[in-house]
């Protein structure tokens, strides 16, 4: 299926009854709370899989996946699928392995929200940001995904403000250089000091 950019692949409320494979583009997912703040749960590319909690769950989702740019998915039927898997051992496994690994960073962010400064969280950002989007160039790596400020903000859980100073200082400490809304990581050792700190 190719969706244009902003389309809604699904909403909170909508049928857990199918997965999806990113085959090209971008799909951002976020949770809106009540009082209707945005937070960013993270953004999916080429060859990703979304929608593995559909396979563990009958609930309907509580998250809103939308296209981030324009984006071409390939579908996979939720029954199709776990019969696949139920043929396939080792798929199941791999399967297990995905949930645990994205639970397992939906945790160290949660910590992050709760321990850590807007400085450190956005230092943590960057440094998966190069893992999932990192370019090499002559200057560092190029995180190529283009984000603003209160994209940055929500994917945080800073104000659009804090991130701007933030940016800011880690420009002036040598860590990062920006073009445009585009961040190049400059100085990994640096910003991963920054991350624990």
């Amino acid at each position: 299926m190719d969706l244009r950019r902003k389309t809604l692949i699904w909403e909170p409320g909508d049928s857990t009854n199918s997965l999806y494979v990113v085959r090209a583009g971008i799909v951002k997912l976020s949770k809106t709370s009540d009082e209707g703040r945005e937070l960013t749960l993270g953004f999916f590319t080429r060859d990703q899989l979304l929608g593995e909690l559909g396979v563990v769950s009958d609930s309907p989702h509580d998250t809103t996946a939308e296209a981030y740019e324009d984006t071409q998915l390939f579908r996979v039927p939720k029954d199709d699928f776990v019969r696949v898997m139920m043929r396939h051992p080792p798929l199941a496994l791999r399967m297990v392995k995905l949930v645990g690994e994205r639970r397992q960073r939906l945790e160290n962010r949660v910590e992050s929200l709760l321990f850590k400064s807007a400085h450190s969280r956005l230092a943590g950002l960057f440094l998966d940001l190069v893992r999932d989007f990192g370019v090499r160039d002559s200057r560092g790596h190029i995180v190529n995904l283009k984000l603003t400020h209160k994209e940055i903000a929500n994917l945080i859980g800073a104000t659009r403000e804090t991130v701007s100073f933030a940016i800011l200082d880690m420009r002036r400490d040598g860590l990062i250089l920006t073009e445009g809304k585009r961040v190049i990581i400059v100085d990994e050792s640096k910003l991963r000091h920054l991350r624990d700190s």
